[in-house]
Protein backbone atom coordinates (compact mmCIF):
# COMPACT_ATOMS: atom_id res chain seq x y z
CA UNK A 1 0.00 0.00 0.00
CA UNK A 2 3.06 2.16 0.74
CA UNK A 3 4.88 1.95 -2.07
CA UNK A 4 1.11 2.60 -4.36
CA UNK A 5 0.79 5.95 -2.53
CA UNK A 6 4.67 6.47 -2.51
CA UNK A 7 3.96 5.87 -6.52
CA UNK A 8 0.81 8.68 -6.54
CA UNK A 9 2.83 11.39 -4.86
CA UNK A 10 5.96 10.68 -7.52
CA UNK A 11 3.30 11.05 -10.94
CA UNK A 12 0.54 13.63 -9.29
CA UNK A 13 2.75 16.03 -7.56
CA UNK A 14 4.16 17.64 -10.94
CA UNK A 15 0.99 17.85 -12.32
CA UNK A 16 -0.64 19.48 -8.59
CA UNK A 17 2.41 21.54 -9.05
CA UNK A 18 1.47 23.41 -11.99
CA UNK A 19 -1.91 23.74 -11.42
CA UNK A 20 -1.08 25.45 -8.47
CA UNK A 21 1.29 27.85 -9.43
CA UNK A 22 -0.74 28.23 -13.31
CA UNK A 23 -1.10 32.08 -13.12
CA UNK A 24 -4.56 32.12 -15.47
CA UNK A 25 -5.98 28.93 -13.07
CA UNK A 26 -5.18 31.27 -9.79
CA UNK A 27 -6.89 34.49 -11.68
CA UNK A 28 -10.12 32.65 -12.39
CA UNK A 29 -10.21 31.24 -8.78
CA UNK A 30 -9.61 34.63 -7.33
CA UNK A 31 -12.13 36.02 -9.92
CA UNK A 32 -14.55 33.13 -8.36
CA UNK A 33 -13.64 33.71 -4.57
CA UNK A 34 -14.23 37.56 -4.75
CA UNK A 35 -17.84 37.27 -5.62
CA UNK A 36 -18.40 35.05 -2.26
CA UNK A 37 -19.28 38.32 -0.04
CA UNK A 38 -21.61 39.69 -2.93
CA UNK A 39 -23.42 36.22 -3.16
CA UNK A 40 -24.22 36.21 0.55
CA UNK A 41 -25.23 39.68 0.64
CA UNK A 42 -27.26 39.00 -2.53
CA UNK A 43 -28.98 35.63 -0.72
CA UNK A 44 -30.14 37.70 2.33
CA UNK A 45 -32.33 39.99 0.26
CA UNK A 46 -33.75 37.42 -1.49
CA UNK A 47 -34.74 35.33 1.71
CA UNK A 48 -36.29 38.70 2.77
CA UNK A 49 -37.64 39.22 -0.55
CA UNK A 50 -39.24 35.79 -1.10
CA UNK A 51 -39.85 33.96 2.33
CA UNK A 52 -40.65 30.62 2.23
CA UNK A 53 -44.07 30.47 3.18
CA UNK A 54 -47.85 31.31 1.87
CA UNK A 55 -51.30 31.49 2.95
CA UNK A 56 -51.46 27.69 1.38
CA UNK A 57 -48.53 25.79 3.64
CA UNK A 58 -48.91 27.42 7.03
CA UNK A 59 -47.91 25.95 9.88
CA UNK A 60 -50.95 25.65 11.77
CA UNK A 61 -49.28 27.26 14.64
CA UNK A 62 -51.33 30.64 15.52
CA UNK A 63 -48.22 32.35 16.97
CA UNK A 64 -46.25 31.67 14.22
CA UNK A 65 -48.53 31.97 11.33
CA UNK A 66 -49.34 35.02 12.14
CA UNK A 67 -45.54 36.17 12.04
CA UNK A 68 -45.12 34.43 8.59
CA UNK A 69 -47.93 35.79 7.52
CA UNK A 70 -46.75 39.15 7.79
CA UNK A 71 -43.40 38.75 6.75
CA UNK A 72 -44.99 37.02 3.49
CA UNK A 73 -47.01 40.27 3.25
CA UNK A 74 -44.23 42.84 3.99
CA UNK A 75 -42.37 41.14 1.00
CA UNK A 76 -44.79 41.30 -1.73
CA UNK A 77 -45.61 44.73 -0.96
CA UNK A 78 -41.70 45.87 -1.08
CA UNK A 79 -40.57 43.16 -3.56
CA UNK A 80 -39.01 45.92 -5.40
CA UNK A 81 -37.10 47.34 -2.84
CA UNK A 82 -35.71 43.92 -1.06
CA UNK A 83 -34.77 42.60 -4.64
CA UNK A 84 -32.57 45.70 -5.94
CA UNK A 85 -29.64 44.65 -3.43
CA UNK A 86 -29.89 40.63 -5.03
CA UNK A 87 -30.01 42.14 -8.35
CA UNK A 88 -26.94 45.16 -8.06
CA UNK A 89 -24.92 41.99 -6.45
CA UNK A 90 -25.69 38.64 -7.97
CA UNK A 91 -27.77 39.70 -10.81
CA UNK A 92 -24.44 41.32 -12.56
CA UNK A 93 -21.94 39.15 -11.01
CA UNK A 94 -19.85 38.21 -14.21
CA UNK A 95 -18.96 41.90 -13.76
CA UNK A 96 -17.62 41.70 -10.80
CA UNK A 97 -15.51 38.14 -11.76
CA UNK A 98 -14.06 39.71 -14.63
CA UNK A 99 -12.84 42.92 -13.23
CA UNK A 100 -11.30 40.34 -10.33
CA UNK A 101 -9.94 37.80 -12.30
CA UNK A 102 -8.46 40.67 -14.54
CA UNK A 103 -7.20 42.05 -11.54
CA UNK A 104 -5.34 39.08 -10.27
CA UNK A 105 -3.86 38.20 -13.71
CA UNK A 106 -2.68 41.94 -14.20
CA UNK A 107 -0.94 41.28 -10.46
CA UNK A 108 0.78 38.65 -11.12
CA UNK A 109 2.53 40.28 -14.44
CA UNK A 110 3.24 43.21 -12.01
CA UNK A 111 0.97 45.52 -14.13
CA UNK A 112 -1.17 48.05 -13.46
CA UNK A 113 -3.91 46.09 -11.95
CA UNK A 114 -6.16 48.84 -11.59
CA UNK A 115 -6.02 49.99 -15.48
CA UNK A 116 -6.43 46.59 -16.74
CA UNK A 117 -9.14 45.40 -14.62
CA UNK A 118 -11.21 48.42 -15.71
CA UNK A 119 -10.40 47.98 -19.26
CA UNK A 120 -11.34 43.96 -19.02
CA UNK A 121 -14.52 45.17 -17.26
CA UNK A 122 -15.53 48.03 -20.39
CA UNK A 123 -14.28 45.61 -23.35
CA UNK A 124 -16.89 42.45 -21.89
CA UNK A 125 -19.77 44.85 -21.47
CA UNK A 126 -18.79 46.14 -25.34
CA UNK A 127 -18.49 42.43 -26.68
CA UNK A 128 -20.51 40.87 -25.08
CA UNK A 129 -23.65 43.53 -24.08
CA UNK A 130 -23.44 45.97 -27.34
CA UNK A 131 -26.26 48.79 -27.19
CA UNK A 132 -29.81 47.93 -28.73
CA UNK A 133 -32.36 50.61 -29.04
CA UNK A 134 -30.50 52.80 -26.75
CA UNK A 135 -29.74 50.47 -24.20
CA UNK A 136 -27.48 47.84 -22.74
CA UNK A 137 -28.46 44.06 -22.89
CA UNK A 138 -27.85 42.31 -19.43
CA UNK A 139 -27.90 38.60 -19.93
CA UNK A 140 -23.95 37.78 -20.21
CA UNK A 141 -23.95 39.91 -16.77
CA UNK A 142 -26.01 36.61 -14.69
CA UNK A 143 -25.20 34.17 -13.61
CA UNK A 144 -24.58 32.13 -16.66
CA UNK A 145 -22.03 34.79 -18.24
CA UNK A 146 -19.43 33.99 -15.52
CA UNK A 147 -17.32 31.52 -17.40
CA UNK A 148 -17.64 34.06 -20.50
CA UNK A 149 -16.53 37.24 -18.33
CA UNK A 150 -13.47 35.27 -17.05
CA UNK A 151 -12.47 34.04 -20.86
CA UNK A 152 -12.28 37.84 -21.58
CA UNK A 153 -11.01 38.78 -18.59
CA UNK A 154 -7.79 37.12 -19.16
CA UNK A 155 -7.32 37.71 -22.99
CA UNK A 156 -7.68 41.35 -22.52
CA UNK A 157 -5.27 41.01 -20.03
CA UNK A 158 -2.89 39.06 -22.32
CA UNK A 159 -3.11 41.28 -25.26
CA UNK A 160 -2.69 44.72 -23.38
CA UNK A 161 0.21 43.36 -21.74
CA UNK A 162 1.61 42.28 -24.96
CA UNK A 163 0.87 45.72 -26.32
CA UNK A 164 2.58 47.46 -23.35
CA UNK A 165 6.11 45.01 -22.95
CA UNK A 166 6.89 46.35 -26.92
CA UNK A 167 6.35 49.79 -25.48
CA UNK A 168 3.32 51.03 -27.41
CA UNK A 169 2.16 53.11 -24.60
CA UNK A 170 2.53 56.96 -24.29
CA UNK A 171 5.25 58.30 -21.93
CA UNK A 172 4.33 61.45 -20.16
CA UNK A 173 7.18 64.01 -19.10
CA UNK A 174 8.60 63.85 -15.99
CA UNK A 175 6.80 65.83 -13.12
CA UNK A 176 2.96 64.49 -14.29
CA UNK A 177 1.35 62.77 -11.17
CA UNK A 178 1.91 59.11 -11.45
CA UNK A 179 -2.18 58.14 -11.18
CA UNK A 180 -2.18 60.50 -14.86
CA UNK A 181 0.59 58.92 -15.95
CA UNK A 182 -0.44 55.63 -15.45
CA UNK A 183 -3.78 56.60 -16.87
CA UNK A 184 -2.85 57.43 -20.28
CA UNK A 185 -0.11 54.81 -20.53
CA UNK A 186 -3.06 52.21 -20.38
CA UNK A 187 -4.52 53.93 -23.37
CA UNK A 188 -2.98 52.15 -26.18
CA UNK A 189 -2.77 48.91 -24.52
CA UNK A 190 -6.35 49.52 -23.36
CA UNK A 191 -7.33 50.46 -27.44
CA UNK A 192 -5.78 47.81 -29.27
CA UNK A 193 -7.24 44.91 -26.60
CA UNK A 194 -10.54 46.53 -27.59
CA UNK A 195 -10.19 46.36 -31.17
CA UNK A 196 -8.98 43.07 -31.42
CA UNK A 197 -11.83 41.85 -29.38
CA UNK A 198 -14.80 43.63 -30.44
CA UNK A 199 -13.25 42.94 -33.81
CA UNK A 200 -14.16 38.83 -33.37
CA UNK A 201 -17.64 40.23 -31.97
CA UNK A 202 -18.15 41.96 -35.34
CA UNK A 203 -17.07 39.20 -37.08
CA UNK A 204 -19.15 36.56 -35.06
CA UNK A 205 -21.82 38.89 -35.68
CA UNK A 206 -22.03 39.04 -39.42
CA UNK A 207 -20.76 35.26 -39.82
CA UNK A 208 -23.44 34.03 -38.05
CA UNK A 209 -25.98 36.39 -36.43
CA UNK A 210 -25.14 35.95 -33.66
CA UNK A 211 -23.38 37.78 -30.36
CA UNK A 212 -20.48 35.91 -29.19
CA UNK A 213 -22.56 35.23 -25.45
CA UNK A 214 -25.40 33.59 -27.70
CA UNK A 215 -22.93 30.88 -29.31
CA UNK A 216 -21.04 30.31 -25.93
CA UNK A 217 -23.83 29.39 -24.02
CA UNK A 218 -24.84 27.31 -26.37
CA UNK A 219 -21.25 25.51 -27.24
CA UNK A 220 -20.67 25.74 -23.04
CA UNK A 221 -24.37 24.01 -22.33
CA UNK A 222 -23.19 20.76 -23.46
CA UNK A 223 -19.53 21.14 -21.99
CA UNK A 224 -21.16 21.77 -18.43
CA UNK A 225 -24.01 18.55 -18.92
CA UNK A 226 -20.35 16.63 -19.28
CA UNK A 227 -19.18 17.74 -15.82
CA UNK A 228 -22.79 19.06 -14.34
CA UNK A 229 -24.00 15.08 -13.66
CA UNK A 230 -23.89 12.57 -10.95
CA UNK A 231 -20.69 10.43 -12.14
CA UNK A 232 -18.27 13.11 -13.03
CA UNK A 233 -18.95 15.21 -9.69
CA UNK A 234 -18.34 12.49 -7.71
CA UNK A 235 -15.29 11.23 -10.01
CA UNK A 236 -13.71 15.22 -9.74
CA UNK A 237 -14.82 14.83 -5.43
CA UNK A 238 -12.84 11.32 -5.04
CA UNK A 239 -10.13 12.87 -7.21
CA UNK A 240 -9.60 16.38 -5.53
CA UNK A 241 -9.53 14.31 -2.21
CA UNK A 242 -7.00 12.03 -3.49
CA UNK A 243 -4.88 14.78 -3.94
CA UNK A 244 -5.88 16.60 -0.97
CA UNK A 245 -4.40 13.82 1.06
CA UNK A 246 -0.83 14.88 -0.63
CA UNK A 247 -1.19 18.35 0.84
CA UNK A 248 -2.32 19.60 -2.63
CA UNK A 249 -5.44 22.01 -1.65
CA UNK A 250 -8.33 21.24 -3.93
CA UNK A 251 -8.58 24.74 -5.46
CA UNK A 252 -5.72 24.15 -7.03
CA UNK A 253 -6.34 21.18 -9.64
CA UNK A 254 -10.12 21.02 -9.90
CA UNK A 255 -11.40 23.66 -8.59
CA UNK A 256 -11.13 25.74 -12.03
CA UNK A 257 -13.52 22.82 -13.17
CA UNK A 258 -16.18 22.74 -10.26
CA UNK A 259 -15.97 25.82 -8.59
CA UNK A 260 -17.60 28.04 -11.66
CA UNK A 261 -19.82 25.64 -11.82
CA UNK A 262 -20.95 25.54 -8.54
CA UNK A 263 -21.26 29.65 -8.61
CA UNK A 264 -22.87 29.29 -11.87
CA UNK A 265 -25.46 27.42 -10.57
CA UNK A 266 -25.81 28.36 -7.02
CA UNK A 267 -26.77 31.75 -8.53
CA UNK A 268 -29.31 30.30 -11.63
CA UNK A 269 -31.29 28.92 -8.75
CA UNK A 270 -31.39 32.17 -6.82
CA UNK A 271 -32.35 33.99 -9.78
CA UNK A 272 -34.94 31.42 -10.42
CA UNK A 273 -36.39 31.63 -7.27
CA UNK A 274 -36.64 35.57 -7.26
CA UNK A 275 -39.15 35.05 -10.50
CA UNK A 276 -40.89 32.74 -8.78
CA UNK A 277 -39.81 29.54 -10.71
CA UNK A 278 -38.55 26.21 -9.25
CA UNK A 279 -34.49 25.55 -9.38
CA UNK A 280 -33.08 23.58 -11.89
CA UNK A 281 -29.29 22.55 -10.88
CA UNK A 282 -28.84 20.19 -7.81
CA UNK A 283 -25.06 20.92 -7.75
CA UNK A 284 -24.66 24.28 -6.27
CA UNK A 285 -22.23 25.33 -3.60
CA UNK A 286 -23.72 24.73 -0.52
CA UNK A 287 -23.88 21.20 -1.60
CA UNK A 288 -20.61 20.83 -1.48
CA UNK A 289 -20.34 22.93 1.22
CA UNK A 290 -22.87 21.48 3.63
CA UNK A 291 -23.25 17.63 1.94
CA UNK A 292 -20.15 16.71 0.28
CA UNK A 293 -17.74 18.63 2.31
CA UNK A 294 -19.31 18.02 5.88
CA UNK A 295 -17.05 19.15 8.02
CA UNK A 296 -14.69 20.09 5.51
CA UNK A 297 -12.81 18.85 2.45
CA UNK A 298 -13.04 15.02 2.63
CA UNK A 299 -16.30 15.20 5.17
CA UNK A 300 -14.39 14.85 8.48
CA UNK A 301 -17.17 16.14 10.93
CA UNK A 302 -17.73 12.62 11.91
CA UNK A 303 -13.96 11.76 12.46
CA UNK A 304 -13.62 14.55 14.32
CA UNK A 305 -16.49 13.01 16.56
CA UNK A 306 -14.50 9.85 16.70
CA UNK A 307 -11.36 10.66 17.80
CA UNK A 308 -12.99 12.24 20.99
CA UNK A 309 -13.56 8.45 21.79
CA UNK A 310 -10.10 7.20 20.98
CA UNK A 311 -7.72 5.19 22.87
CA UNK A 312 -5.19 7.32 22.05
CA UNK A 313 -3.90 10.05 23.76
CA UNK A 314 -2.97 11.68 21.09
CA UNK A 315 -5.85 11.25 18.44
CA UNK A 316 -8.34 12.34 21.15
CA UNK A 317 -6.32 15.68 21.98
CA UNK A 318 -6.50 16.20 17.94
CA UNK A 319 -10.18 15.67 18.29
CA UNK A 320 -10.51 17.93 21.17
CA UNK A 321 -8.65 20.56 19.40
CA UNK A 322 -10.30 20.13 15.53
CA UNK A 323 -14.18 19.66 16.97
CA UNK A 324 -15.14 23.04 17.16
CA UNK A 325 -12.97 24.33 13.63
CA UNK A 326 -15.08 21.05 12.34
CA UNK A 327 -18.42 22.08 13.23
CA UNK A 328 -17.61 25.29 10.84
CA UNK A 329 -16.03 23.51 8.02
CA UNK A 330 -12.58 23.93 8.86
CA UNK A 331 -10.51 21.01 9.28
CA UNK A 332 -6.67 22.12 8.55
CA UNK A 333 -6.06 20.73 12.47
CA UNK A 334 -7.44 17.23 11.27
CA UNK A 335 -5.51 17.21 8.48
CA UNK A 336 -2.40 18.26 9.53
CA UNK A 337 -2.24 17.23 13.44
CA UNK A 338 -3.96 13.78 12.81
CA UNK A 339 -2.54 13.56 10.17
CA UNK A 340 -4.53 12.80 6.97
CA UNK A 341 -1.85 14.19 5.11
CA UNK A 342 0.36 11.29 3.51
CA UNK A 343 -0.95 9.00 5.77
CA UNK A 344 -1.90 5.83 3.92
CA UNK A 345 -4.59 4.47 6.51
CA UNK A 346 -6.74 7.86 6.75
CA UNK A 347 -6.62 8.72 2.84
CA UNK A 348 -8.74 5.83 1.81
CA UNK A 349 -12.25 6.69 3.59
CA UNK A 350 -10.91 10.64 2.98
CA UNK A 351 -12.14 9.90 -0.95
CA UNK A 352 -14.70 7.58 -0.26
CA UNK A 353 -16.74 9.29 2.54
CA UNK A 354 -17.46 12.79 0.37
CA UNK A 355 -17.60 10.45 -2.52
CA UNK A 356 -20.56 8.92 -0.70
CA UNK A 357 -22.27 12.04 0.74
CA UNK A 358 -22.21 13.04 -3.17
CA UNK A 359 -24.02 10.50 -4.08
CA UNK A 360 -26.79 10.58 -1.34
CA UNK A 361 -27.28 14.14 -1.40
CA UNK A 362 -27.63 13.84 -5.58
CA UNK A 363 -30.20 11.11 -5.56
CA UNK A 364 -32.33 12.61 -2.49
CA UNK A 365 -32.26 16.00 -4.06
CA UNK A 366 -33.14 14.63 -7.66
CA UNK A 367 -36.23 12.86 -6.32
CA UNK A 368 -37.19 15.85 -4.44
CA UNK A 369 -37.34 14.85 -1.09
CA UNK A 370 -34.71 17.22 -0.20
CA UNK A 371 -35.07 21.13 -2.07
CA UNK A 372 -32.44 22.79 -4.45
CA UNK A 373 -30.43 25.20 -2.97
CA UNK A 374 -31.46 28.40 -3.60
CA UNK A 375 -29.44 30.38 -1.46
CA UNK A 376 -25.80 30.81 -1.05
CA UNK A 377 -25.02 30.54 2.72
CA UNK A 378 -22.03 31.08 3.70
CA UNK A 379 -19.91 28.04 3.81
CA UNK A 380 -18.66 28.30 7.00
CA UNK A 381 -21.84 27.87 8.79
CA UNK A 382 -22.74 24.61 10.57
CA UNK A 383 -23.69 21.84 8.20
CA UNK A 384 -27.03 21.62 9.35
CA UNK A 385 -28.36 25.04 9.70
CA UNK A 386 -26.41 26.14 6.37
CA UNK A 387 -28.19 23.15 4.22
CA UNK A 388 -31.55 24.25 5.58
CA UNK A 389 -31.03 27.95 4.57
CA UNK A 390 -29.93 27.35 1.69
CA UNK A 391 -32.66 24.84 0.33
CA UNK A 392 -35.19 26.70 2.39
CA UNK A 393 -35.81 22.91 3.43
CA UNK A 394 -35.79 21.11 7.48
CA UNK A 395 -35.11 17.94 5.94
CA UNK A 396 -31.91 19.09 4.79
CA UNK A 397 -31.06 19.62 8.21
CA UNK A 398 -31.44 16.10 9.03
CA UNK A 399 -30.25 14.78 5.88
CA UNK A 400 -27.10 16.19 7.28
CA UNK A 401 -27.48 14.81 10.63
CA UNK A 402 -28.09 11.10 8.92
CA UNK A 403 -25.01 12.31 6.94
CA UNK A 404 -22.91 12.10 9.86
CA UNK A 405 -24.08 8.49 11.13
CA UNK A 406 -23.23 7.23 7.97
CA UNK A 407 -19.77 8.92 7.52
CA UNK A 408 -19.21 7.64 10.97
CA UNK A 409 -19.51 4.08 10.08
CA UNK A 410 -17.12 4.74 7.22
CA UNK A 411 -14.99 6.34 9.27
CA UNK A 412 -14.68 3.74 11.86
CA UNK A 413 -12.73 0.72 10.66
CA UNK A 414 -10.14 3.00 9.28
CA UNK A 415 -9.77 5.12 12.62
CA UNK A 416 -9.44 1.73 14.66
CA UNK A 417 -6.73 0.36 12.47
CA UNK A 418 -4.72 3.70 12.73
CA UNK A 419 -5.69 3.69 16.46
CA UNK A 420 -3.83 0.60 17.12
CA UNK A 421 -0.66 1.68 15.47
CA UNK A 422 -0.83 5.30 17.62
CA UNK A 423 -1.39 3.06 20.80
CA UNK A 424 1.73 0.71 20.01
CA UNK A 425 3.86 4.12 19.14
CA UNK A 426 2.76 6.01 22.55
CA UNK A 427 3.50 2.27 24.02
CA UNK A 428 7.18 2.59 22.69
CA UNK A 429 7.68 6.06 23.36
CA UNK A 430 6.57 5.41 26.90
CA UNK A 431 8.87 2.75 27.71
CA UNK A 432 11.79 4.75 26.24
CA UNK A 433 10.87 8.16 28.58
CA UNK A 434 10.80 5.36 31.32
CA UNK A 435 14.71 3.68 30.66
CA UNK A 436 15.38 7.59 30.12
CA UNK A 437 14.28 8.47 33.88
CA UNK A 438 15.56 5.56 35.23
Amino acid sequence: MQKFFDWLEEKLMPLANFFGSQRHLLAMRDGIVSAIPLTIIGSIFLILACPPVSPDNLTGIGILDNLLLGWYHWANANSAYLLAPFNATMGIMSLFICFAAAYSLAKSYDKKAINYSLSSVAIYILVCSPVTDGAILTSAFESKGILLSIIVALLSVEIMKFVENRGWTIHMPKGVPPVVANSFAALFPFGFAMIVLYGVSLICQLTTGQLIPDLFFSMFENVKASVDNLFMVSTLTAFENLLFGFGVHPTTVVGPILDPLELINATANAELYAQGLAPTHIYTGPFWSFYTALGGGGATLALAFLLLRSKSKQMKEVGRIAIIPSLFNINEPLIFGLPIFLNPIMIIPFMIVPTVNTILGWLLTASGIIKMAVINAPWTAPAPIGAMISTLDWKAAVFVLALIVVDAFIYYPFVKMYEKTKLQEEVEEAQIEEEVNV
